[in-house]
């Protein structure tokens, strides 16, 4: 003796569900294809371009490109150009300055030698033969 009662379902403001409130199918129009406008070839606001301004505008692009790359490997190449002649110099200064420095000792040497053997014949020599 039990009774069962249902609830009384009440919906006075009722959302609508997306999935369910949206048709299989959209009915479309028909349009005449004078009606249909142009699709643009260009970006609005860009100009359309000539297969030759296409050319050419890529070619002055590689070049400045070129001209971009250049430069930054200017400068990379005159760093390591430097660092690598710097070497190289330096080498050579050291051994210019080795050979200078033993032709100039050989020079002394010999002058020192020279002065000092005629101070001792200037010595050896007797009293009135020294001018």
């Amino acid at each position: 003796m039990t009774e069962v009662v249902e609830p009384a379902v009440v919906s006075p403001t009722r959302l609508p569900d997306p999935a369910q409130d949206v048709p299989d199918r959209v009915p479309v129009q028909p349009v005449s294809v004078a009606e249909v406008p142009p699709t643009p070839a260009a970006p609005v606001g860009v100009p359309a371009m000539t297969p030759d301004a296409l050319r050419d505008q890529g070619l002055a692009l590689a070049q400045t490109l070129q001209l971009r790359v250049m430069e930054r490997l200017d400068g990379v190449l005159e760093e390591r150009l430097r660092y690598a002649l710097a070497d190289v110099v330096q080498l050579q200064t050291q051994a210019l300055y080795q050979s200078i420095r033993q032709e100039v000792e050989g020079l002394v040497s010999a002058a020192v030698n020279e002065a000092v053997a005629q101070e001792l014949a200037e010595l050896r020599a007797p009293p009135g033969a020294r001018g």
